[in-house]
């Protein structure tokens, strides 16, 4: 089933929407740090194919937890850290998949302060998940559909987010772009998007999320069919998201996104992520 085997990957995509104050053009001090751990859950049967229109198909479910950490290694420069760490996903009728995903690693550094921030970054994204995790037939093994883990290749990000806090209100707004060196013959890709954010009376963050994944150049058909995963894939996504402060130092946060506009070889649904951050 070609469909299964790209169904993971608007979810993953999803959960690069940053919480308030975390990425954008924001540096971690040295030695002050930020993490969170999150739970993402979707359900859908809407596929997109390379080629369009959208296809029904069994219902397709997944959860991911992730960890998402930045640590200030000086006062301009930062280490992250995205990790899928668990992923599940299954159909109704076959077995699910389980296993580790692909974690990113890398370093922020600002070029700008003040009013104005400006931070350029570079991440590596390194192939540990399986890309031929299967998930089989529940009345016959010998029948499987490719529910893969990973994409089984090194991704090079290069990306760059410009933040503005206003001066008369509680709130701010981040543009980005970003560019993914892919290295396995598939297609790279560019990303843009915004976020704004406002602060309710000093007890939560309130966010607006708009990203954009496409491909540098048409991608190609017929890698779908042999390797089944990555190649082609474009989407757009809006999310809303809340960051409770529930003490100094932990926050409770819960995000919806959704995919819309042009979508290709991806999944789209309702998507919700509930999480745990610590700031320190």
């Amino acid at each position: 089933m070609r469909a299964a085997r790209a169904g993971w990957l608007l979810a993953a995509a999803l959960l690069l929407a940053a919480e308030a104050r975390a990425g954008g053009g924001w540096t971690r001090k040295k030695k002050r740090g930020y993490a969170k751990a999150g739970l993402t859950t979707v359900s859908t049967t809407r596929y997109h194919p390379l080629s369009g229109p959208t296809i029904e198909t069994a219902r397709f479910r997944q959860q991911v937890f992730s960890l998402y950490a930045e640590y200030g290694l000086t006062d301009r420069l930062e280490a992250t850290l995205n990790f899928p760490v668990f992923r599940r996903a299954a159909y109704a009728t076959v077995t699910p998949s389980r296993g580790i995903g692909d974690p990113e690693v890398g370093l922020r550094y600002g070029l700008l302060r003040g009013a104005w921030l400006l931070v350029v970054g570079l991440s590596v994204e390194a192939p540990l998940g399986n890309p031929r995790a299967r998930g089989f037939d529940r009345t016959d093994p010998r029948v499987f559909v490719a529910l893969p883990t990973g994409d089984g290749e090194w991704n090079v990000w290069t990306r760059a987010a410009l933040s503005h806090s206003l001066s008369r209100w509680p709130a701010f707004f981040t543009v980005e772009a970003g560019y993914n060196q892919r290295t396995a013959g598939f297609t790279s890709q560019y990303s843009y998007g915004a976020q704004a954010g406002y602060h309710l009376r000093k007890k939560a963050w309130l966010t607006a999320t708009f990203r954009t994944l496409d491909n540098v150049r048409p991608p190609d058909p017929n890698r779908l069919g042999s390797i089944g995963l990555g190649e082609g894939v474009a989407y757009s996504t809006a999310g809303l998201g809340v960051s409770l402060e529930a003490t100094r130092h932990l926050r409770l946060t819960t995000d919806w996104a959704t995919g819309f506009g042009r979508l290709r070889n991806v999944y789209s649904g309702q998507q919700f992520t509930f999480g745990v951050a610590v700031e320190w």
